[in-house]
């Protein structure tokens, strides 16, 4: 089954009250931030699904998840390395007569356009950004790093034995 493409943006009102499923992709070329924090360009589309609907208390929704599998350099060893990426969403859109604050904490609060449409692509993109790992890294079995051979450096010790008394040091400088 072929994958299609998920529409560039939609009335999540419209689209929730008809109970609507995307399941397809989002072209990596339009994902423009995303390529610049990768190793490689990716080649593959993210997959995507997002499913709109309305919640027990009549609140407009949409929720859904995008997945991609990447090329990062590993922060340890500077070599590459593919991560997969999943990110999950949870959305409601918000206009200015209702409040973020009037949403349920399982939704986060998205405004929608002056025609009343979310960006489903510049969402999606900002989903899997936010869904990459903080610091690119080999899982510690697969570096080629040995982080037990990794050396910090020498604490040289202090021949003096420390005073029992935290104002000796005060006393040292009044005698200078």
């Amino acid at each position: 089954m072929q994958k299609v493409r998920i529409p560039v943006s939609v009335d999540p009102v419209k689209s929730a009250n008809k109970k609507q499923t995307f399941d397809g992709v989002v072209p990596v070329q339009t994902l423009k931030r995303l390529q610049e924090l990768l190793a490689k360009p990716c080649e593959t589309d993210p997959n995507v699904v997002v499913e709109f609907g309305v919640d027990e208390q009549g609140m407009s929704y949409f929720s859904g998840t995008a997945s991609v599998s990447v090329i990062l350099t590993c922060q340890r060893c500077n070599q590459l390395f593919e991560v997969d990426i999943t990110a999950q969403f949870a959305y409601a859109p918000v206009s200015s007569k209702q409040g973020a604050d009037e949403l349920p904490e399982r939704y986060e609060a998205i405004e929608t356009n002056e025609f009343g449409e979310v960006n489903l692509h510049g969402l999606i993109e900002d989903e899997l950004i936010l869904a990459m790992p903080l610091v690119a890294r080999h899982a510690p079995e697969d570096c080629s790093v040995d982080r037990d051979a990794m050396t910090w450096g020498e604490i040289e010790e202090d021949d003096e034995k420390p005073s029992d008394n935290p104002f000796a040091v005060l006393q040292e400088l009044k005698r200078k």
